[in-house]
């Protein structure tokens, strides 16, 4: 079963989850906020088609779902803007939450500004955008801070909200790597966003330490968005170099690190 977020002419006039036929394939229809999710199924019946989803939650008509869009925000950039818009959009949420990484077991040491620095300008980048919190909790951890701990604290915040897990694609084959990664896909639905090289396929997937359900909903949960390259480690490395007019930084980060001379 597969899940294509994507949006349809006759969406505001459906009302009820329909069959859809299409040569020799079936859907189903939800129309949530205007939006046309189709669930393409090989089941004969609707029915026994929701009774499999409810084994894993995948994207339902909620309007008090919460996205998390985590990670070091060194520096935040054009790509974080656009993957809360979207996602704000097009996932049934009604906020997202931007939570900049404290000590990452995956990111340590290097190039890595100070967390308070990094805390700031990500308010900087989110400020124009209703619907997006900013949330520091990892930054007052002591230790490494893993995401199963921030996803369960959520979880226990806002019981019966369905959370969503925004992830990249180059870091979709890293998942199992991850601190209790079985207990961070059942507390929230991860999503995956493309990045440019990484394709989101069942070949990158083999060989992992996944469950069947897991690999399937890893594969299933995906925002249809063109391939994206924004490296922040490039965007680092080209602000050393001189470059103070970078297209890919909104003009609050760039400010900010004129005045604060990070990345020197």
């Amino acid at each position: 079963m597969g899940v294509c977020l994507a949006q349809g002419d006759h969406a505001k006039r459906q009302k009820v989850a329909v069959w859809k036929r299409s040569r020799n394939r079936q859907f189903h229809v939800f129309i949530i906020r205007g939006q046309a999710f189709f669930l393409a199924a090989s089941r004969p019946t609707l029915r026994q088609d929701m009774r499999e989803a409810s084994r894993h939650p995948k994207i339902g008509p909620s309007t008090t779902g919460m996205a998390v869009l985590g990670g070091s925000f060194n520096p935040p950039h054009r790509t974080h803007i656009t993957l809360a818009r979207e996602a704000l959009a097009r996932l049934p949420i009604n906020q997202l939450r931007a939570i900049p990484s404290g000590d990452h077991p995956h990111k340590r040491g290097g190039d890595m500004a100070p967390a308070p620095n990094r805390l700031e300008m990500t308010r900087l980048a989110f400020s124009q955008m209703p619907g997006v919190h900013v949330d520091d909790r990892e930054l007052h951890r002591s230790g490494p801070s893993y995401t199963v701990d921030t996803l369960a604290e959520l979880a226990e915040e806002a019981p019966g909200a369905q959370i969503f897990f925004l992830i990249g694609s180059d870091n979709l084959p890293l998942l199992p790597s991850w601190h209790q990664h079985h207990r961070l896909l059942q507390l929230a639905t991860v999503v995956t966003f493309p990045r440019k090289g990484y394709p989101i396929t069942a070949d990158s997937l083999l060989g992992l330490d996944l469950t069947p359900t897991e690999r399937e909903s890893l594969l299933t949960n995906m925002l249809d968005l063109p391939a994206d390259e924004v490296s922040a480690s490039d965007l680092r490395a080209r602000w050393r170099n001189g470059e103070r007019s970078l297209a890919e930084l909104p003009a609050t980060v760039t400010d900010y690190l004129l005045q604060h001379d990070l990345y020197r």
